[in-house]
């Protein structure tokens, strides 16, 4: 019995061995090369991660390579104005969005009201960057509004 279980357990132990090494002639994913060669990091895991980090990668290669199309996610925009006053908020509000159509034709301008706020917001952004960027170029139109603009996080933006 003892002999048995001996020989299984090494006939296991060789499976495992053998099932866990990648194999020498696949392509390591470019991050790990680059890991391994500009660091003393030795990478040993099971060519099927390799795989799923190259599909992984490739994948993202395509996503950026076809965003020809409209981009609808997570985003920024301009927050120009936000007001409660019961009395003034609403026509200082469509003022506001009046001018900054004219004064900006080719970016969205959206004028909400969110009890008891009113907020007109400019823009479609996918980077905070971007935004703060438009937001320079607005306060030099709009010299006025530099205390009021800020940008601001959206959960849906759509970029053509």
């Amino acid at each position: 019995m003892k002999k048995f279980l001996l020989i299984a357990m090494v006939v296991l132990f060789g499976v495992v061995s053998a099932w866990g090494q990648t194999v020498d002639n696949a392509k390591r994913p470019d991050v790990i090369e680059s890991i391994e060669s500009t660091s003393k990091i030795v990478v040993k895991q099971d060519s099927k991660l390799d795989k799923l980090i190259e599909d992984y990668l490739n994948k993202k290669d395509i996503q950026v390579v076809s965003n020809s199309g409209p981009y609808v996610g997570a985003g920024y925009r301009v927050q120009v104005f936000s007001s409660n006053a019961q009395r003034t908020a609403k026509n200082e509000s469509l003022t506001i969005e009046r001018r900054l159509r004219s004064a900006f034709p080719g970016y969205g301008v959206y004028r909400t009201y969110s009890s008891p706020f009113w907020k007109v917001r400019i823009g479609d952004f996918r980077t905070h960057a971007e935004a703060r960027a438009f937001r320079a170029k607005l306060v030099k139109v709009f010299p006025e509004l530099r205390r009021e603009t800020y940008t601001v996080r959206e959960s849906r933006v759509t970029i053509r």
